[in-house]
């Protein structure tokens, strides 16, 4: 998680934010929290809907943790850092462009977009 922590605050001082102590801890918890989110998006994104399928049946199964979902992942062949670190470089040009730092539409924007 430090990675991520000095990932944020390269960010920040990139934008050159000023803020600092709680507040800037906070909104790096939540830049963090908000990648995270849209890594996970990414990774599910790239499962076929067979695979999709699969992984929603097993997530109801309250013995199914993340360690089970992240094996479940790697065996279809999704390589995680990849991902992780694709979904890095679009958040860090969005956050520095001025978007909205969302990587992956939503349904309705990709619909929107067709």
């Amino acid at each position: 998680m430090q990675n991520l922590d000095d990932f944020m605050e390269s960010l920040l001082q990139e934008k050159d934010i000023k803020v600092e102590g709680e507040v800037r801890d906070q909104l790096k918890a939540d830049m963090v929290q908000r990648l995270m989110t849209q890594i996970d998006r990414a990774t599910l994104n790239r499962l076929t809907e067979e695979q999709a399928i699969e992984l929603s049946d097993k997530l109801d199964d309250p013995n199914f943790g993340d360690e089970q979902a992240a094996e479940f992942i790697k065996n279809c062949g999704i390589d995680t850092q990849e991902v992780a670190l694709e979904t890095m470089l679009q958040f860090r040009a969005l956050y520095l462009g001025g978007g909205t730092g969302d990587v992956v539409p939503n349904e309705t924007e990709a619909v929107a977009a067709e």
